[in-house]
């Protein structure tokens, strides 16, 4: 069965949620405590929102924030307008009605921009009031002016051109903004129970985004890192931040078996992309064995027995 994008998205927050290194997080957020009046964050690829809404419901932002999250997909943006708004309600936030910004419509006269505010009052004098401004746009990435505070990138760097990405982001920094890119894809691929075919298919798979895909490869969080050190950026932190998906007491935690379904589903279309004539022989596999690996891992999903891990790496640098 098929996994919509959007339903991957969504079911896709718990195993981000577990994946994030926290003390990349925490040298993120500390250093955007350390920036004066409010904040400025902007956000590519912002997806349904789940980054927004973890890191308000985290409650590691500082009290006042201007988010833009921006996506190419206006389906995305959409299902985000829906989600972000009852995901703040539910941590006791007071959210405003939206606002369109600006008149401009995309297909099916969805507004470009739309903005809302988000607001919690504190119960005690120990606690601080937050304001949180938040605008979910329709846009290119690679179009946008901003003068933000921080940039997040979070699972793109890995599907984008690397260098014309993090030159887009830096345009769009203020002085001394920062960068924060988790869940990069770094080389690894894995499944278990262990398969006598699995090294040729993940040899397959990474040669599909190396060579076949238009942008991105099979070790950005490894070049992001080397990409930091050859720049006038300061790496301020890095980290593991792997996705694991296994079945605990005989069934796959909250919706991430949906992440195994599409990650499979993912992994068949750029397999049938790759001309055979195109691999190193020995990474080379006959169709038929092909399908039946896939035919195994489909019957041990639905058998809740598949294990996934898909290593990734977190990274936070400052731009001078």
């Amino acid at each position: 069965m098929t996994t919509s994008f959007l339903t991957y998205l969504e079911a896709k927050r718990t195993v981000d949620d577990s994946a994030l290194d926290r003390r990349v997080l925490e040298q993120f957020t500390n250093a955007l405590s350390n920036r004066d009046g409010p904040v400025r964050l902007v956000e590519l690829g912002v997806g349904v929102g789940a980054m927004l809404s973890r890191l308000i419901e985290w409650d590691v932002l500082p009290p006042r924030v201007s988010y833009r999250g921006v996506d190419i997909d206006s389906s995305c943006i959409v299902r985000a307008r829906e989600r972000v708004p009852k995901r703040l309600e539910s941590a006791g936030y007071t959210v405003g009605a939206p606002r369109s910004v600006g008149n401009e419509t995309v297909e099916d006269g969805v507004p470009k921009a739309t903005s809302f505010v988000a607001t919690w009052a504190p119960s005690s004098d120990d606690e601080t009031a937050t304001e949180i401004e938040i605008t979910l746009e329709v846009a290119d990435a690679f179009a946008l002016e901003d003068d933000a505070d921080a940039v997040i990138a979070a699972a793109l760097l890995d599907i984008v051109d690397l260098e014309s990405t993090l030159a887009a982001i830096e345009s769009l920094l203020a002085p001394g903004g920062l960068c924060y890119a988790p869940i990069t894809y770094d080389g690894s691929t894995a499944f278990t129970p262990r398969d006598s075919l699995d090294a040729s298919i993940e040899a397959q798979y990474h040669h599909h985004m190396d060579e076949v895909r238009p942008a991105g490869g099979s070790r950005a969080g490894s070049a992001l890192l080397e990409s930091v050190a050859d720049r006038p950026w300061s790496l301020l932190a890095a980290g593991s931040g792997d996705w694991v998906v296994s079945p605990v007491d005989g069934g796959y935690p909250h919706r991430e078996r949906a992440v195994v379904s599409h990650v499979l589903e993912t992994m068949a279309d750029a397999l049938a992309a790759v001309p055979s004539s195109d691999l190193p022989e020995e990474s080379r596999l006959p169709a038929e064995k092909r399908r039946r690996w896939f035919e195994r891992r489909h019957a041990e999903l639905e058998a809740e027995r598949l294990g996934y891990v898909a290593h990734n790496v977190d990274v936070v640098t400052r731009v001078p």
